[in-house]
């Protein structure tokens, strides 16, 4: 009956236009634990690590929400050097921003899982916060977890109704909820479309460059992700501003993931995020 009802909200429901609420891709975390080991040492090789096998299910977690989090700095960035005006938190318009830049660059199928990806992240965050017994930080400017997943959830759904009844249900959106995701989508995309056509549109620009210091099997693998996602930006938009991209280690004590930074045009992706995402990834 559910899925039944699915179909009806999608080809019969009007578009309701509402704000899609605290949809931000929160990459800035708390470390957890240490992550688990992808390589191990030869000693026999001057210490040289020898790759192992990486689970197939749990690197393409890593990679979907690696996508999802490259689109959402990446909106940071545009935030900043084209001076965008920003109704409400820059995190929200970033994330509203990834989900529709996603569904846009990438043929349905993909898109729906990155961005179905990028959505579980968040539910695995929320089940170890409740698992630890770790109340939400209230004063933080990312929204809670669980009301991201849902949000993410709510906004892929919305952007294809018609044909996507069968992953609402199966990420548990709520009926009441999915009855107005494609209005919430249709905003998000009216916003966000004209920012994307001037950079479609422009003549000129400047490149994204990338740069890279992985240092393990799993990171390298991962860096590639990334390198891939700076390609097809490059291929497709003109930057008004030289933007750098770079994976790397970030310090231990570091709670940033990662991160834009405005004083320098970088956008940092942290190996600490890869490893923990490979070691979280769902089984």
């Amino acid at each position: 009956m559910e899925k039944l009802f699915y179909l009806f909200i999608a080809l019969v429901v009007p578009a309701a236009v509402l704000a899609a609420e605290d949809i931000n891709k929160q990459v800035d975390k708390t470390p957890k634990e240490q992550p688990a080991l992808t390589d191990k040492q030869d000693d026999g090789k001057q210490g040289k690590p020898v790759a192992l096998a990486l689970d197939p299910q749990k690197f393409e977690f890593v990679r979907t929400n690696l996508v999802s989090t490259f689109y959402h700095e990446l909106a940071h960035a545009l935030i900043d050097m084209m001076d965008l005006p920003v109704l409400g938190q820059e995190e929200d318009a970033a994330d509203v921003f990834s989900v529709v830049v996603i569904e846009q660059l990438f043929k349905s199928q993909e898109a729906l899982a990155i961005n179905s990806g990028g959505a579980m992240g968040f539910k695995v965050d929320a089940d170890d916060r409740m698992g630890k017994g770790r109340e939400w930080d209230w004063a933080d400017e990312h929204g809670p977890d669980m009301q991201r997943y849902y949000n993410i959830v709510c906004l892929t759904y919305g952007s294809n109704p018609e044909n996507r009844s069968e992953f609402a249900e199966k990420m548990g959106l709520p009926l009441e909820r999915a009855e107005y995701c494609n209005g919430e989508y249709d905003l998000a995309k009216h916003g966000w479309d004209p920012i994307i056509k001037r950079i479609e549109d422009a003549k000129s620009g400047e490149p994204v460059s990338f740069h890279q210091s992985a240092r393990t099997a799993l990171q390298q693998r991962a860096a590639e992700v990334i390198e891939a996602e700076v390609k097809l930006v490059n291929e497709k938009f003109n930057l008004p501003k030289r933007l750098r991209v770079t994976v790397k280690r970030c310090s231990r004590g570091s709670n940033m993931y990662a991160f834009y930074s405005s004083s320098r045009h970088k956008i940092t992706v942290c190996t600490n995020y890869i490893d923990e995402l490979y070691r979280t990834a769902p089984k």
